[in-house]
């Protein structure tokens, strides 16, 4: 069934049928390679003339059918509203079940030990501020204390890794960094999300450095929480975005020199970020990808609609949202997420958003509905208030003593609300 993002969105919709997706945008990824197939080349937001129906709705994939709208990115035309599905599935591309401080991922458990707990704001759940027409005057980050978890739902909680002797713990502990449920201590028994990627950047396993088709070990089959995919002649379920054919190089970059790179976040797991390189003869695996981080130089930017006059940039490294301390490899430098999560009914306080969010973003992040695009820099938008159009725009560092030739760019999301890790990878060209 298409869940169509133009209408009102309920609470059950922004609560609990989230999943979280995310892309490289540019350089194009090699996970793209179903872009130009029919039904994503078809596909084109807002509705149109000639697109209409399941050609311009954006959708959950769901049993591994209607995926065209699923990923849908800016269309970089002009337009700063116009979306297109050039990047095919990109965002699912992904590992499943992946927690730090163990040595597999399971391609199962993306919420393991927590998932069902529930926030009250002064008291009052999500539904009883929607009932009463309450809107929060900071739904983001408000004071402590006064958004905790409900003491109802603590009883199911079982904070603990997806494995018998986790060998890692959680690095990542300033409330700078984190990203959700922000306001607990580190470690203590309501820190959810302490086994989650994010915790430790870098640490978790993948189940391959460019992506799962579907985020699921290989005959697993469809899954919960994203792990979805819709087979074509060029890409299936399970298939290992490191084995993907190598295509054109998406950029040529001159060693010693710093360039652009960019992501969109399609739903909203919270977490950090890096991008890595490796020689494209590989082997295109962790180890080879952790000998080559790329660090990240100047400020952090939202832009929107591919348009550079409408961007946004901010003092990572000032606020707090960057770090090398923890990472993996070591030394290696990773940003947070800068856009902050709406769903503080499962997710608890957040962060304050870097642009100012309207009266009608504050309603819908407050009590759980609204249209696609009433929010610019907060939520998420598979299913929710945030339109992609807003691309995550950094600039990386190619250390002057790479070696030229043809390389692969990897993008890596490490989530913190989910037991989940994004991949993709581009092919780009490294001069002298």
């Amino acid at each position: 069934m298409l869940r169509c993002v133009s209408t009102v969105l309920t609470v059950a919709t922004l609560a609990a049928d989230v999943v979280g997706h995310g892309a490289m945008t540019f350089p194009k990824p090699r996970n793209a390679i179903d872009g130009q197939l029919d039904p994503w080349s078809e596909w084109s937001y807002p509705c149109d003339k000639n697109h209409q129906g399941s050609n311009c709705t954006m959708t959950f994939c769901e049993n591994g059918k209607n995926c065209q709208g699923s990923c849908p990115i800016s269309a970089h035309n002009g337009v700063i509203d116009a979306l297109n599905a050039s990047n095919g599935q990109s965002c699912y591309w992904f590992s499943n079940g992946c927690m730090i401080g163990c040595a597999e991922c399971d391609g199962t458990n993306n919420h393991f030990g927590h998932g069902a707990q529930q926030f009250l704001y002064k008291g009052m759940s999500l539904a009883d501020l929607k009932k009463n027409n309450i809107t929060i005057s900071n739904p983001w980050n408000p004071p402590p204390g006064d958004m905790v978890m409900d003491p109802k739902s603590i009883k199911a909680l079982n904070i603990s890794a997806n494995c018998a002797s986790p060998t890692h713990k959680a690095t990542i502990c300033d409330p700078r960094l984190r990203t959700m449920n922000t306001q607990v201590e580190c470690g203590s028994p309501l820190d959810i999300y302490y086994y989650s990627p994010w915790r430790a950047p870098g640490s978790a396993p993948v189940i391959d450095s460019c992506g799962i088709a579907g985020g699921r070990l290989p005959g697993q089959g469809i899954g919960g929480a994203g792990a979805q995919f819709e087979n074509s002649s060029v890409a299936k379920l399970g298939d290992a975005g490191s084995k993907l054919p190598a295509g054109p190089s998406q950029a040529t970059w001159q060693a010693g020199h710093a360039y652009e790179v960019g992501w969109t976040l399609a739903a909203h797991h919270g977490g950090g970020y890096a991008y890595r390189l490796a020689p494209a003869d590989g082997p295109l695996n962790e180890e080879t990808f952790g000998k080559l981080p790329l660090d990240f130089v100047g400020p952090g930017i939202l832009r929107w609609g591919g348009d550079r006059s409408t961007q946004l940039e901010y003092d990572a490294i000032g606020k707090g949202w960057q770090t090398n301390v923890g990472t993996v490899p070591e030394g290696s430098t990773w940003r947070k997420l800068p856009v902050p999560t709406i769903l503080w009914g499962r997710e608890g306080p957040s962060f304050e958003p870097l642009c100012e969010e309207s009266e009608a973003c504050k309603e819908a992040a407050s009590r759980g509905y609204g249209h696609a695009g009433v929010c610019k820099c907060s939520g998420h938008s598979n299913g929710g208030p945030l339109l992609p159009n807003l691309e995550i725009v950094d600039n990386v560092m190619i250390p002057a003593d790479t070696p030229p030739g043809k390389y692969v760019l990897q993008f890596r999301w490490d989530c913190e609300e989910t037991s989940q890790i994004w991949n993709q990878c581009s092919d780009v060209t490294i001069t002298a």
